[in-house]
């Protein structure tokens, strides 16, 4: 998000909006064979990148009702203080590749859900307030980043981020 300090709400819901339009989009277009046999080169499947974004959309969740961030993304405190993305990203794999793709699309949509109703009673200046007031016990330097961009990190950024590199590891696979 290039200059989050000129994103309104109205704007960061049109952003995550359009970014949730364009992953269901891009999903519907596959079929179930498509979403969990075809893998990229960590070995995730579609499915894995969904039940991934869920994960984090969780965390964020978790964080707007003053619980840890672990919780949502079901790691342990440990790992998710230490700070290790790519820990923490493969520790969510682990724990949710035996997870079906009918539930992998069901814990993203309800993690989707939850987090629609958690921005509700947000303002624009909520949007702009530094991370640091909201959990002040998260680790980490100074006041933080402003909330819109932790938002948008985690949801629409991250569902654009994902969809790129799933459509990549799908074209891969059909050779283009």
């Amino acid at each position: 998000m290039a200059d989050d300090q000129a994103i309104t709400k109205a704007n960061f819901l049109k952003r995550l909006d359009d970014a949730w339009e364009k992953l269901n989009t891009f999903l519907n277009g596959l079929t179930e064979s498509r979403m969990t046999e075809v893998k990229d080169a960590d070995g995730w499947t579609v499915k894995d990148h969904l039940s991934h974004m869920a994960a984090w959309e969780r965390s964020v969740v978790c964080f707007l009702q003053g619980k840890p961030g672990y919780e949502g993304l079901g790691v342990d405190e440990a790992l998710y203080e230490s700070g290790d993305l790519d820990e923490t990203n493969a520790a969510i794999h682990r724990e949710q590749e035996d997870v079906s793709l009918e539930d992998a699309r069901r814990q993203l949509n309800k993690a989707h859900s939850q987090f629609l109703k958690q921005l509700e009673p947000l303002t624009d200046a909520d949007l702009q307030k530094p991370f640091r007031p909201y959990r002040p016990d998260e680790q980490g330097e100074g006041e933080g980043p402003t909330l819109i961009y932790l938002l948008y990190g985690n949801s629409a950024g991250h569902f654009d981020e994902h969809v790129d590199w799933m459509r990549a590891m799908i074209d891969e696979a059909d050779g283009k």
